[in-house]
C-alpha cells in the first residue's frame, strides 16, 4: 500500500495505518532535525508533524510525495521552533542565520572526534545558515531530487541548482577557514559523502 493510501486511511481512523505510515518516515524525519536540536526535542518535533499531517491531511493534494510534504512541515517545525527560543527569535530568518551551538544536547564534534574530517564538516556545517544546512543534508543523505527540493524549501526548481553550489562553496570556505589550510578543506569536503553515512551510523548509537 502506498503512502497516499496509507495517509487516506489514517484520516478514516484507520490507527495501524497511521502506525505504518510513522514507521516508515520516523527516521527520515528525526534526523533530519537531530543535530540541530537535542534528542528529546528532535522526538518531539517528528511526532508533531506527522500530528500536523493528519490533521491538515486536507492540505495535502498529491502533487508531491508524502514524504517531501513531510520533510517541508518539519522544516516549518525545526524554524518556527528556533524562533521561538534562539537568541534572536522572531529575527531568525533560516537564509541567513544559524543555530545557537548551546540549542544541542550533545556536540555533533564531540561525536566524530576521532574522525577529523568529519569533525571538520560538522564544524563547518554548523557554522552555515540552517537552510544551507538543510539543503546539503537533504542532497547528499536523502538524495533528494531537485524537484523535491524545491518543493520543501518553497522556491522554484529552477534555482536549485544554483542554491545548492553556493551552499556547497560556502561550507568549502568554512571548513577552509577552520582548517587553516585550502588542502585540507578540500580533502574534507571530498568526504561529504562518507561523512552523511557515518552520520546515521552515529545516530544509531545516540538513539540505541
Amino acid at each position: 500500500m502506498d503512502d497516499g493510501d496509507l495517509l487516506e486511511r489514517w484520516r478514516a481512523g484507520d490507527r495501524h495505518a497511521g502506525q505504518e505510515l510513522v514507521k516508515r518516515h520516523y527516521d527520515a524525519l528525526f534526523m533530519f532535525l537531530w543535530g540541530k536540536l537535542d534528542e528529546q526535542t528532535s522526538a518531539d518535533l517528528t511526532q508533531d508533524t506527522f500530528e500536523t499531517l493528519c490533521a491538515g491531511a486536507d492540505r495535502f493534494r498529491g502533487d508531491s510525495s508524502v514524504r517531501t510534504y513531510l520533510l517541508g512541515i518539519a522544516r516549518w517545525k525545526l524554524v518556527n521552533h528556533l524562533r521561538r527560543v534562539q537568541k534572536n527569535r522572531e529575527r531568525f530568518d533560516p537564509m541567513h542565520d544559524g543555530i545557537d551551538v548551546e540549542l544541542t544536547e550533545r556536540s555533533m564534534t564531540s561525536l566524530f572526534a576521532r574522525r577529523e574530517q568529519e569533525a571538520l564538516l560538522v564544524r563547518g556545517l554548523r557554522s552555515l545558515p540552517l537552510d544551507d544546512q538543510l539543503l546539503l543534508e537533504l542532497k547528499e543523505y536523502e538524495h533528494l531530487p531537485a524537484r523535491e527540493l524545491a518543493e520543501i524549501f518553497g522556491v522554484p526548481q529552477g534555482t536549485m541548482a544554483g542554491r545548492i553550489a553556493r551552499a556547497r562553496e560556502r561550507l568549502r570556505q568554512a571548513v577552509e577557514g577552520i582548517a587553516g589550510s585550502e588542502s585540507a578543506a578540500e580533502q574534507a569536503s571530498q568526504g561529504l559523502d562518507s561523512y552523511f553515512r557515518g552520520l546515521r551510523e552515529v545516530a544509531r548509537e545516540v538513539a540505541g
